[in-house]
């Protein structure tokens, strides 16, 4: 009995055959396969740069010897309004567009004793321009203005008169 299974199973298997386009035909198809050779497209080739000309490097960089390669500036601050005991608030920043103080960039607010201040502060960028408001409290309504722009020296004073 157990070869009576063996050889119907492999009838089944042989008469199934695997498959195929559904043609039932025993009929033998040959199919011719032909092979094209391919190419392969070559990269245009590169040039490489033309490295008769000398480059620069850092080493061939000169620099004054009084230039300390730092972009800060240190910024004195000198206030003195003669005004005696009145009473005021001093604000530094930034210039805005338009042309007045940006409150948002403040470098400086302290208030003035006997209308005096003397401090320092540290500035990032040479190309920066303040504004100085003196505001009063007691008397007047409108702030004392005063600009300032960095003019290229060591060292940056802010005088206020």
């Amino acid at each position: 009995m157990k070869h009576y299974t063996l050889l119907i199973i492999s009838l089944m298997l042989s008469a199934c055959g695997g498959g195929g386009e559904g043609s039932s035909s025993t009929e033998a198809v040959s199919t011719t396969v032909t092979q094209t050779p391919t190419t392969s497209t070559q990269p245009p080739e590169t040039t490489p740069p033309d490295t008769s000309e000398e480059t620069e490097t850092m080493a061939d960089l000169t620099i004054a010897p009084q230039f300390d390669l730092s972009s800060k500036i240190e910024l004195n601050i000198d206030v003195d309004l003669n005004m005696g005991d009145s009473r005021a608030y001093l604000n530094i920043c930034l210039k805005g567009d338009d042309d007045k103080a940006d409150y948002n960039q403040c470098l400086l607010r302290a208030p003035l004793k006997q209308s005096k201040l003397t401090s320092t502060v540290m500035l990032a960028n040479s190309a920066l321009e303040l504004v100085a408001e003196v505001w009063f409290y007691d008397s007047q309504n409108e702030p004392l203005r005063f600009e300032w722009q960095y003019d290229g020296e060591q060292s940056a004073v802010f005088t206020i008169r």
